[in-house]
């Protein structure tokens, strides 16, 4: 699901209330995180090493600086997630 425009309170109540997130270099992937949502975060263009969410038993990181990671490496990363479904 791709929500709508949404203020930060409400953002943070639909991704408290998600069973995963999947998404990108943002604060929101890392609010995802502190919230503990199993999570995927995607980088790109930054390397996660740097920038990425702090990886748990709930959250990853892929990708690189120009290396992006295939569908199934998404979905099989997220199937790994503790606490998803």
């Amino acid at each position: 699901m791709v929500a709508p425009k949404l203020s930060l309170l409400e953002a943070a109540g639909l991704i408290g209330h998600a069973s995963a997130v999947i998404g990108v270099d943002t604060g929101l992937t890392h609010l995802a995180n502190a919230l503990k949502v199993p999570l995927v975060a995607i980088y790109t263009d930054t390397d996660p090493h740097k920038t990425g969410v702090v990886e748990t038993a709930q959250a990853t990181n892929l990708g690189n600086i120009g290396q992006c990671p295939s569908v199934d490496e998404v979905l099989g990363a997220l199937q790994a997630r503790q606490g998803w479904q």
